[in-house]
């Protein structure tokens, strides 16, 4: 068996400044990272020896959560510090040890047991290795830096050895730098819910789309305005999100769903998300109408009354009524409508203040068409005179205005983190004059933001959080949109549920953010708000 004197193994000792080494060859990753720092070791009976070699390291994945467990491949370069003798299958073993930016613990890797010849001419070539290393919790955003610190070389004589004769510590002096970066994935933003348009009939579709949403499949969920009652029989997807986290598809609402005002729920693993949407049946025309011959005369009159548009072969009740809308039962007519929905049938003017014939459907005069009629020659008692007064009441409009058209956010200064400018909408407000049963949806749709130079941020990133209050005396009650990002597609302000009887006054507003990037180009960012009702 050989056995080194100590001189031998000193001289041994003093090639352990070699790199890493492994059993397995690895080839170099992408964007691999390389350093050539100057190193002094400690070759025990050798003294210090000194020299550079190159080190290069890569880490799979290169970014992504932190802590995270990643495979680290580090490749020494060759060894250019070399003893004065050759000696031939001497086992080597090394013990590296990488500072971590930010303060984090050290990060130590060993290769397993190589067998290399060393001498005067020829250096250690040890073979690249992999080994898992766990890196530390960090920010966001931010990167944890490698940095080499030192290392321990084993050596074994023979190779065979189990334990080692010798070993040396070589510790970077200069020329160093980084070996290896790990970008940690920026946080989730906030995840968002949009539908299109803000009002469907029962069995219509609506667009969906979203942001920042986990993978998984969505659940889709109708609920009632408040958010409660939510009923999956009522609602129809698909809905799928994609690699991107962008939630995308079509909600059919089911065509039994009763007008009113409801909350699109979306569901994705522990990720909820609702939008306001309104159903409103379409209101098919009326299309009954009728005429009288003549449409005026004395009492005891024969007007012959026609008409068309009714349901076929549909009894009807033909009636004469007074300015209180008053009917005159004992003078009724109840004709038959013939297969194309007509009829025609006489009646005798019975009173002197009827002021219209009418002709329904049903008894409640909602499926109906009426034409006026005027009674002459009625003369009032002497001493009396008689004036009819008549007026119209015409509907009015829907419609919107505004305080001012400026808005004008919080300034911030760029410090390395995401920031917020702030601000409030300018009051809208709603003004529904047309009477009837017909509710409003206000929306909005952002444009990018631009600094006119080339820097921009995108719409999303522009927030709101509605409000809207209900003048007194309005016959509707108008309830806010959900907070959330705008968007170029848009979203509810304020809306006005379909009713008996709507209208009124409204005034709506909200609260504004807008997100900066850490590193936003700087500039004055102006972009434009539409506000738009129907």
């Amino acid at each position: 068996m050989f056995k080194p004197g100590k001189r031998v193994a000193a001289t041994l000792s003093a090639v352990a400044i070699a790199g890493t080494a492994g059993l397995v060859a690895v080839a170099p990753a992408a964007h691999a990272g390389t350093v050539n720092p100057y190193l002094s070791c400690d070759a025990s009976l050798l003294g210090k020896l000194e020299g550079n070699q190159s080190f290069t390291m890569s880490l799979t994945p290169e970014t992504g959560g932190a802590p995270n467990t990643v495979k680290a491949m580090l490749d020494a370069g060759v060894n250019p510090i070399k003893p004065p003798s050759t000696y031939k299958n001497i086992g080597f073993v090394g013990h590296y040890t990488f500072g971590v930016s930010g303060g984090g613990a050290d990060i130590k890797m060993d290769t397993t047991k190589f067998v290399g010849d060393i001498g005067p001419t020829q250096g250690i070539d040890p073979p690249a290795f992999e080994q898992d290393i766990t890196l530390p919790a960090a920010a966001p955003g931010s990167t944890i830096d490698l940095t080499l610190k030192s290392f321990v070389f084993d050596v074994y004589v023979p190779s065979t050895a189990e334990k080692p004769l010798v070993n040396a510590t070589c510790t970077v002096k200069s020329d160093n730098g980084v070996i290896a970066s790990y970008k940690v994935a920026d946080a989730p933003g906030e995840t968002t819910l949009a539908t299109t348009p803000g009002e469907v009939k029962p069995g219509g579709a609506v667009t969906v789309s979203g942001t920042n949403w986990p993978a998984g499949t969505p659940k889709l969920e109708l609920c009632d305005s408040t958010g409660a009652g939510c009923d999956e029989s009522k609602v129809t997807g698909p809905l799928t999100v994609g690699e991107d986290g962008a939630l995308s598809g079509t909600a059919t609402i089911g065509a039994g769903v009763a007008d009113g005002a409801y909350q699109l729920k979306v569901t994705v693993g522990d990720k909820s998300k609702t939008s306001n949407v309104s159903v409103k049946a379409e209101t098919p025309s009326n299309q009954r109408k009728i005429a009288l011959d003549p449409n005026h005369g004395p009492v005891g009159s024969k007007v012959t009354v026609t008409g068309e548009g009714f349901t076929p072969n549909t009894q009807l009740f033909v009636v004469q009524t007074n300015a209180a809308q008053q009917p005159d039962v004992p003078s009724m007519q109840s004709p038959t409508t013939d297969a194309a929905g007509k009829f025609s049938v006489e009646v005798t003017v019975a009173k002197d203040d009827i002021t219209l014939i009418a002709a329904s459907e049903d008894t409640e005069g909602k499926l109906s068409a009426g034409a006026p009629f005027t009674v002459d020659g009625t003369n009032p008692p002497a001493g009396q005179l008689k004036q009819d007064v008549s007026a119209t009441i015409a509907a009015g409009a829907l419609t919107i205005s505004q305080e001012n058209g400026a808005i004008k956010l919080s300034d911030v200064t760029l410090n390395g983190t995401e920031q917020a400018m702030t601000g409030k909408l300018n009051t809208v407000t709603v003004k529904d004059f047309r009477a009837g049963n017909t509710g409003w949806t206000l929306t909005g749709a952002m444009t990018d933001f631009s600094n006119g130079t080339g820097g921009t941020i995108s719409a999303d990133k522009f927030t709101w959080t509605p409000k809207v209050a209900t003048d007194e005396g309005s016959p509707s009650t108008a309830v806010a949109g959900s907070t959330g990002p705008i968007g170029k597609n848009g979203a509810t302000l304020a809306s006005a549920a379909n009713a008996e009887s709507t209208g009124g006054t409204f005034k709506a507003d909200a609260d504004l953010s807008l997100a900066v990037p850490a590193y936003q180009a700087i500039g004055n960012y102006s972009a434009t708000l539409t506000l738009s009702i129907s």
